[in-house]
């Protein structure tokens, strides 16, 4: 039993771009032993459709745009559908599906953590996952993302604006909810005042997880 008052086996990492979410994964992983599934799901999907993760990561948790859905005559491949051989092309709704295949089967082989994609929604019904959203105020994002990119203000923050933006959209086409809804999630961490090693430390200590 845990703080919580249930086992947990599987933890969802939501998280604004720039706040820190992959890194609170990976010491999540690396102090309790579970299997992480970040980058890792870029590489399964990449070799699954058998394209460079390239392509993968230009589409990961972005839906369609505009003339992508003209394109498309309005058909979506929703998440809920199973996804069907075929060549590979730029199709986000076809990924969509698919990653949505990967995390099912991932979530067979639990404990397991897992980095967006929308798997707090995914697994919404499951009693055994701990939903935690990552977020921080704009200008620690930015800094962040300078740091970590070499961009200049300007375009950091586009690109934390245009991330976030992507992941909402993608949550809204495929779960119908918003990053904003605060029952997707059982806990909150804003890492411009907590540290990571600090949030994690909090993660453990709820789930009393034992060091694999």
């Amino acid at each position: 039993m845990t703080g919580l008052g249930r086992p947990i086996q599987i933890i969802t990492v939501s998280r604004e771009y720039g706040a820190g979410g992959s890194e609170l994964a990976a010491l999540l992983g690396t102090r309790m032993g579970w299997r992480v599934l970040d980058h890792e799901l870029i590489q399964q999907l990449a070799r699954r459709l058998e394209c460079e993760t390239t392509e993968i990561a230009a589409l990961s948790e972005h839906p369609p745009s505009f003339l992508d859905r003209l394109a498309s005559s309005g058909l979506v491949t929703a998440p809920e559908s199973a996804f069907h051989a075929g060549p590979w092309s730029t199709d986000a709704d076809r990924l969509a599906a698919l990653t949505r295949e990967v995390l099912l089967e991932e979530a067979e082989q639990p404990p397991l953590i897992v980095v967006g994609h929308g798997a707090n929604c995914l697994y919404r019904d499951r009693p055994d996952v701990l939903r935690v959203r990552v977020a921080a105020p704009p200008e620690v994002r930015i800094r962040r993302v300078m740091e970590r990119t070499g961009a200049a203000p300007q375009q950091a923050a586009a690109d934390v604006r245009h991330r976030d933006a992507d992941r909402q959209h993608y949550l809204q086409r495929y779960y119908h909810t918003s990053v904003s809804d605060p029952c997707a999630y059982d806990l909150q961490i804003n890492t411009g005042t907590v540290p990571l090693d600090t949030a994690a430390a909090m993660i453990v200590s709820l789930i009393g997880a034992e060091p694999r």
